[in-house]
């Protein structure tokens, strides 16, 4: 039973609770809003939160809400990954699999991300490349988009085709090695609510390239690192690391990495420790 009214988030709960905090039965996160004068403490269930911003504009609820359900069923495997890697220092094959999906869904939740494919849609030409793109590894799905495109309102599109876009992507995440990288001395891994790091290096061709490199703060203590073995950033010394297992990189690889992430915000910093709310001088 789906209610007509349903919070989603765009920055996934059970993701933000490896950087908050658990105070009065309830879970929260220490944050920045850029340009503000002091942090914040909120709630993680409604931090990111809307309603119903993912529902599809068609068809009964259950068919509206799918994209939020798949969402919720990978989600779900997420703690099983974090304790994989602080016990067994590794990641499983399954683990990578909902990885590969797990950053698919928080890049198809993503302001920053969802709005570059929004301007796509509006721009004929653009447009086109964007559905051959999309369909590449499903020929036989580029005839439907393209009837779909032609039929719905450009304003609705994007919620319309969210479940294409996200299976694409996890075909083309499942093409990276991932590594993952260990916190450095007793500094954590910072996140923000556009936690998905996607480094082009000069490629703008494709939504993510055999040039891009992925980095995602999975919590406190780990982040991850993708990467294509055709890509062309080579001289990259964290293409060295052992894919699939935790590494350590000396603070000054984890300084450079961490600038990224913070720098990719949209409107947050996420801490990854409880703080008072503070004055930024």
């Amino acid at each position: 039973m789906h209610p007509e009214n349903q919070n989603q988030h765009r920055v996934s709960q059970v993701y933000l609770k490896q950087f908050g905090y658990h105070r009065d039965k309830k879970w929260w996160v220490s944050v920045y809003k850029v340009g503000n004068k002091k942090t914040e403490n909120l709630l993680i269930n409604s931090f990111t939160a809307e309603f119903n911003i993912f529902d599809a504009p068609y068809g009964d609820i259950e068919f509206r809400r799918n994209f939020e359900v798949q969402c919720g069923k990978v989600e779900s495997y997420y703690p099983t990954i974090i304790s994989n890697l602080t016990h067994q220092k590794q990641l499983t094959e399954k683990n990578i699999e909902v990885l590969c999906h797990f950053i698919s869904s928080l890049l198809c939740r993503s302001v920053s991300f969802t709005g570059f494919i929004e301007m796509i849609l509006r721009d004929t030409a653009a447009r086109k490349r964007f559905i051959d793109e999309i369909s590449m590894f499903n020929e036989e799905n580029k005839l439907l988009l393209e009837n779909i495109l032609n039929l719905v309102p450009v304003e609705l599109q994007l919620n319309t085709i969210l479940g294409s876009i996200a299976a694409h992507l996890v075909e083309v995440i499942r093409c990276f090695d991932l590594v993952v990288i260990e916190k450095s001395t007793d500094i954590s891994w910072g996140t923000t609510d556009n936690p998905v790091v996607l480094d082009n290096n000069g490629n703008h061709e494709w939504l993510i390239s055999h040039d891009s490199e992925i980095f995602l703060p999975l919590s406190r203590d780990f982040c991850l690192f993708g990467f294509h073995q055709e890509g062309k950033n080579k001289m990259n010394p964290l293409r060295l690391l052992k894919s699939g297992r935790v590494n350590n990189v000396p603070f000054e690889q984890f300084e450079i990495i961490h600038n990224k992430i913070i720098s990719n915000n949209f409107k947050y910093l996420i801490m990854p420790i409880e703080m008072e709310d503070s004055e930024i001088s």
